[in-house]
């Protein structure tokens, strides 16, 4: 076979396991790394060269015919983490935006219900109901502490899912979601007013509370995106009937404190479905990240978000 025979051959076999090498991502499967000058331990240049060629080349083949992916033996080192994305284009903090996941652990959890709206709870996460129609989503290593909800802190604390279904338009978190404070849930008259969201440091865990010490006010919070129509579970197929995409509304802001930490909070509000009449009352999910390795977890599980059958 002509050598430039061989080199189109070998490109286009490259191209062919590159298109199904996409359906692992980068972060759950390393790809295999084909031998090169410095790893296939030459010795006569272009003869040792073309040698390991001939060999990826039918080895290329067996596994593009096979389905399969050539792939390393070796795990990414974080491999064991429980967090998970929410899927490419949802808006996000820091690192998750777009982001692959480590692990598919919501599609791996398991069904859970607060009131009227269905989750898929992620792998090392736990819900810990606060009435019938409300509840917090914590790491399983972290549980809601004693001290959220009292007055100036979160329901739930920081770096954790709340979720509430009869949440009313002249109620917190509803009412002031356009604010630039309105992700608080205490009225301020101005953003100094609120101590810094975040954890509590040297525990190896976040406090819960939403608060790190007096002496760390916000600097300042303002009122960063929304989006009418942010997009949360699939269609689901009932026999010929397919139902229609659940999406919410969407606000972000973003926080700087004093200390030159900050946090951001987002707020869901699950829309009707098209063609329904608007509810009194409505299912939302709020969400104060400071840690980022929470992230991916967290928005998979409001991605996971729809009307409970």
């Amino acid at each position: 076979m002509e050598e430039r025979d061989e080199l189109e051959i070998e490109t286009r076999l490259r191209a062919a396991l590159q298109a199904r090498s996409e359906l692992v991502t980068h972060s759950t499967l390393r790809p295999g790394i084909p031998p090169n000058e410095h790893t296939a331990g030459v010795r006569t240049g272009r003869e040792s060269w073309w040698s390991w060629r001939r060999m990826w080349v039918p080895v290329t083949v067996a596994a593009a015919l096979a389905g399969g992916v050539f792939v390393g033996a070796q795990l990414p080192s974080d491999s064991n983490k429980t967090e998970v994305g929410a899927g490419s284009g949802q808006p996000g903090v820091a690192g998750s935006e777009g982001s692959p996941s480590t692990k598919s652990d919501v599609a791996a959890g398991s069904p859970e219900t607060v009131g009227t709206v269905s989750f898929t709870l992620a792998d090392g996460w736990q819900l810990t109901p606060i009435s019938a129609t409300a509840g917090c989503v914590t790491p399983k290593t972290r549980p809601v502490p004693a001290s959220a909800g009292s007055a100036g802190t979160l329901p739930c604390g920081v770096d954790a899912l709340y979720l509430k279904t009869d949440a009313a338009p002249t109620a917190w978190p509803l009412s002031t979601a356009s604010s630039g404070t309105g992700w608080w849930p205490t009225a301020v008259g101005s953003a100094s007013d609120i101590v810094c969201p975040a954890g509590q440091s040297g525990t190896g865990s976040q406090s819960g509370s939403g608060n790190s010490g007096s002496g760390n006010k916000v600097k300042s919070s303002v009122l960063l995106r929304t989006s009418t129509d942010y997009a949360l579970a699939a269609p689901t197929t009932t026999g010929s009937t397919t139902a229609a995409p659940t999406t919410a509304e969407y606000h972000e802001w973003a926080v700087t404190c004093s200390s030159g930490t900050g946090a951001q909070p987002m707020l869901w509000k699950l829309n009707a479905a098209p063609g329904a009449t608007p509810p009194s009352q409505f299912a939302v999910a709020t969400v104060v990240s400071v840690d980022p390795k929470y992230d991916t977890a967290l928005l998979g599980m409001v991605g996971s978000l729809h009307q409970a059958s």
